[in-house]
């Protein structure tokens, strides 16, 4: 009997829920076929077999939550079984069963309260349900547009579009463990955070709780960089390059000049550096905020960076990202400079020592080395790092030099 467990598919994952499955019990399963999609608090991802028999046993449902390395399934017998082979402890009629999620049905209360009756059922995603639940949506009502007739996020959003007025009555909140009506003129609600929100409370609490965070920042003088994004970006209109991406292979650049920056503090209490830099790029998205990866940016050119990282960014925003696309960064950055943003500061991503907040470009009046006063267009970043690892010296070092690479930045061409 060979057991399948909930992988951990990257940084920071401690749990995940079973979308779908692709097999039920009694099927044959072939090693290296997808037999089921797992939801993470950063994405659907499909898991593989990586042995060949018979599903003997499907341990964990489709909607439910267990932790990594949790038993989810059992496969039995070789690659020989026939398909038909039995279910050890299971009527047959169980083995071949298919497991959907519940339908809540509202009955009427006297005291107007829907309540719910758990004896149909109907197809939903994780998020759709939690949705449907925590808003007190009747699945019976909902349009269903999602494969197999599974009724999925988009689906929940058009329903409570078109019925937001009747549905603001009543909003959700949780007493004794329990779903309760509040009347909307209370002035607040009870909103259940998404499995990606849970994620960022525990990390970021880990990390302003475990590593002891201090700030340097810096103006940096962005002219130069402004006219050489113009002309690559007139030679070629189609792969436009972005400040973002001269500040990736400024810091890139940067990483290699003070390599201390591109270390972590490690469980035995050891500072582990890093030869290649894998710059994490912070991306917001519906449920929260991640951080797809761009590997080895020391060694690619501008272009490349720039190519790769709008591909990993529509990923992200599509929730098509694999675990290898947002784990394993050495370093990273957040902009707001796009949304108005003057300055702020970053919470480092664990365990990296450093992430870098980049505030947006504005203009402003400078006094020049011969008393002259001068319109200039200006970028202000502050870096928030580990103080285990990193001091005043070494933070300023490496800003110097992510402002030297941009103040010259023909200097990202090679």
């Amino acid at each position: 009997m060979v057991e399948i467990r909930m992988p951990k598919m990257g940084d920071g994952m401690e749990e995940g829920t079973i979308n779908s499955w692709h097999k039920k019990e009694g099927d044959m399963v072939t090693s290296g076929e997808v037999i089921a999609e797992i939801e993470t608090d950063k994405a659907n991802v499909e898991i593989n077999a990586y042995d060949t028999g018979v599903l003997t046993q499907i341990l964990v449902k489709e909607g439910e939550t267990v932790p990594v390395g949790a038993v989810i399934a059992q496969l039995g017998g070789s690659k020989d079984a026939p398909q038909s082979a039995p279910v050890a402890d299971k009527a047959p009629v169980e083995a071949t069963k298919p497991v959907v999620e519940e339908k809540a049905v509202t009955t009427p209360a006297s005291n107007g309260v829907s309540t719910v009756d758990t004896s149909e059922r109907v197809k939903a995603s994780p998020l759709a349900r939690r949705m449907m639940r925590d808003m007190k949506v009747n699945p019976a009502l909902v349009k269903s547009t999602g494969p197999g007739g599974r009724i999925v996020e988009r689906d929940v959003t058009a329903f409570l579009d078109t019925f937001k007025e009747t549905l603001s009555q009543t909003v959700p909140s949780q007493a004794n463990g329990e779903v309760t009506a509040v009347p909307a003129t209370s002035g607040s609600s009870e909103i259940k955070p998404s499995r990606m929100r849970e994620a960022i409370a525990r990390r970021t609490v880990l990390s302003k709780q475990t590593i002891p965070h201090f700030y340097v920042s810096m103006v940096i003088d962005m002219g130069k960089a402004q006219l050489l994004l113009k002309e690559l970006n007139s030679d070629n209109p189609e792969g436009k390059v972005t400040v973002n991406d001269l500040i990736v292979k400024a810091c890139a650049l940067a990483l290699g000049k003070v390599p201390v920056v591109n270390s972590s503090w490690t469980a035995e209490n050891t500072i582990r550096q890093y030869s290649e830099a894998h710059i994490g790029i912070a991306v917001g998205i519906e449920d929260g905020l991640i951080i797809p990866v761009v590997r080895n940016c020391e060694s690619k050119t501008l272009r490349q960076i720039s190519a790769n990282t709008k591909s990993l960014v529509g990923k992200a925003r599509n929730g098509q990202l694999k675990p290898d696309e947002y784990s394993g960064a050495t370093f990273s950055i957040s902009n707001l400079g796009m949304m108005g943003v003057d300055e702020f500061t970053a919470i480092i991503s664990p365990p990296e020592a450093a992430i870098l907040a980049i505030g947006g470009i504005f203009k402003e009046a400078v006094v020049s080395d011969d008393d002259s006063i001068v319109v200039c267009s200006r970028m202000k970043v502050m870096l928030s790092a580990d103080h285990r690892i990193l001091d005043g010296v070494s933070a300023a070092k490496f800003l110097q030099e992510v402002k030297k690479a941009l103040e010259s930045p023909f200097s990202l061409l090679s």
